[in-house]
């Protein structure tokens, strides 16, 4: 550890030297271009060295003098600015003085700016302020958000809290986008209302009526989907509730606020509080009547067309490795003993196995307005688990592969080996195997649905 923390002084230690070399190399740079009469040169180099070291005297000395020259002349360029009337080129001249003055400031070295020049400031801002204001407010009253809203962005860099500079700025963003919400709800494009009164609400949730006016977007274009059990063709019990379940997790875990999902047991609970019954396949004839029934525009239908598991059985297999170890010999000349390594062959056990679990649905969305199919898909998906592993019963430590019949002390083949000593001796259950099938079921329904809910509302 003592060795550790010394090795990494020194390096830190050379890093320390390193930069001050640097910063006197700046310095002296610096002192031959003030020779040269080039101050405003010198004063970056100044600046540099400092930057790599801030307690180099001279670079200290030769900014303070030269960095007070370049501070002078963007004074100078704010006077003359002013002088021609060319009040935002002055403005701007004199904060570009000021950030000059800060970045040396930063370096340990202070700069300073006459009062008579602050003076000459605020009133001369005072003045760009009030005619940026005037246009701003002209620009909002013409509707010309765009152009309003940069004006008093500017207003609000050079002043933030200008009058009501920062409000007027929010509702030149603001008003833009509620106004095509707006329309947008007129022409019944739901989404795209909805999406522009959120923007509205994330930056003012209290701008105007934007919060009734987003809720009788989703409101009206709320599409709501009522899900039917599945149909089971397979021998194997139970899979219709199974993938019925999964795939109303799949409709409710679809990212649209505009859906609304209707399951089997609220469904009956309506059917039954209307004292009808539903029975038989919904059809072009009976669609819209179910529809008017629930309160749906669409129902969620399908079946299972196959479903199956299995597990091979394990495979083992003999391999041939090498295993080290150590003889002590004789060295004849020195009369020392010294220890020569040799690989003697040996057998070990490699397993594998492995299992698979597929499935096979169909399922559709049909409007319960019109009878059409919206949505129509057969799924295919197949999970499959496997392990590959090895066993030996000597000292794992020692043990080599072998490569062509041949030991091989290859770093990559012995790796490979390695890990089939560590490799995973479980296989996943058939039940866990259908559980990853159902979860990327849910993944498919989810995604599919969801492309089509963004085409039926716009």
């Amino acid at each position: 550890m003592l060795r550790i923390l010394s090795l990494t002084f020194l390096i830190l230690l050379g890093f320390s030297f390193a930069a001050c070399n640097g910063s006197k190399a700046f310095s002296k740079r610096g002192d031959k271009l003030v020779e040269q009469g080039m101050d405003l040169e010198a004063a970056d180099a100044y600046y540099t060295a400092l930057v790599k070291n801030r307690n180099n005297v001279d670079a200290q000395i030769g900014l303070k003098k030269t960095g007070q020259k370049a501070l002078t002349r963007k004074l100078e360029t704010f006077i003359q600015k002013k002088s021609f009337g060319e009040t935002k080129e002055a403005v701007y001249a004199y904060r570009e003085a000021v950030d000059y003055q800060d970045r040396i400031k930063n370096v340990g070295v202070v700069l300073t700016i006459p009062d008579m020049y602050k003076s000459d400031y605020q009133k001369l801002k005072a003045e760009y302020l009030l005619s940026l204001y005037e246009d701003g407010t002209a620009l909002l009253e013409e509707e010309k958000y765009q152009e309003s809203e940069s004006v008093f962005k500017e207003i609000s860099k050079l002043d933030p809290n200008y009058k009501d500079a920062g409000k007027l700025k929010d509702i030149a963003y603001l008003e833009p986008l509620y106004i095509s919400g707006v329309d947008a709800l007129e022409s019944d494009k739901y989404r795209e209302a909805y999406d522009h009164f959120k923007m509205v609400e994330k930056k003012d949730n209290n701008y105007k009526d934007t919060q009734e006016l987003m809720e009788e977007a989703l409101t009206k274009g709320t599409f709501t989907i009522a899900l039917l059990p599945f149909e089971n063709t397979t021998r194997t019990k139970g899979l219709d509730s199974k993938i019925t379940a999964y795939t109303l997790d799949a409709l409710t875990s679809v990212n649209d606020p505009f859906l609304k999902v209707v399951d089997r047991e609220n469904l009956d609970k309506i059917i039954e509080e209307q004292k009808l019954g539903l029975s038989g396949v919904i059809n072009e004839q009976t669609a819209s009547n179910v529809g008017e029934l629930i309160g749906a525009q669409a129902i969620v239908t399908g079946k299972v067309l196959n479903y199956g598991t299995e597990e091979g059985r394990m495979q083992k297999v003999k391999e041939t490795g090498y295993e080290q170890y150590k003889v002590k010999k004789l060295n004849p000349e020195d009369e020392k003993y010294y220890y020569e390594t040799r690989y003697r062959p040996v057998q070990y056990n490699r397993y594998y196995k492995s299992s698979s679990a597929s499935i096979s649905f169909q399922y559709k969305v049909i409007s319960l307005k019109t009878g059409e199919v919206m949505l129509s898909k057969i799924v295919d998906k197949s999970v499959t688990d496997e392990i590959n592993f090895a066993d030996y019963d000597g000292e794992v430590s020692e043990l080599y592969p072998s490569k062509n019949g041949n030991l091989s002390t290859n770093r990559n083949d012995r790796q490979q080996l390695v890990s089939l000593l560590n490799g995973r001796r479980e296989l996943q259950s058939t039940t866990e195997l259908t559980g990853n099938l159902y979860n990327q079921v849910s993944s498919s329904i989810s995604g599919e649905v969801g492309q089509l809910l963004k085409q039926v509302i716009q």
